[in-house]
């Protein structure tokens, strides 16, 4: 990744318009997670450690 944004419109330049008719189907006819499958990505997500918040400066708090 190189920090620029996705765009759509510049793939669909860069490869033609067939390309994203293409993945659009393909997008449409994939299959369906299972029940299974979405509690287990739930449970994986949930393991997930989120950083802390610093904590408010004084300057944070008279502005």
């Amino acid at each position: 990744m190189n920090g620029d944004h996705f765009s759509t419109a510049e793939c669909e330049a860069f490869f033609g318009p067939e390309c994203t008719e293409r993945v659009n189907r393909a997008a449409a006819e994939a299959p369906r997670f299972t029940p299974e499958q979405i509690l287990r990505g739930k449970a994986l997500f949930a393991s997930f450690c989120l950083p802390q918040r610093p904590a408010d400066s004084a300057a944070d708090r008279a502005a």
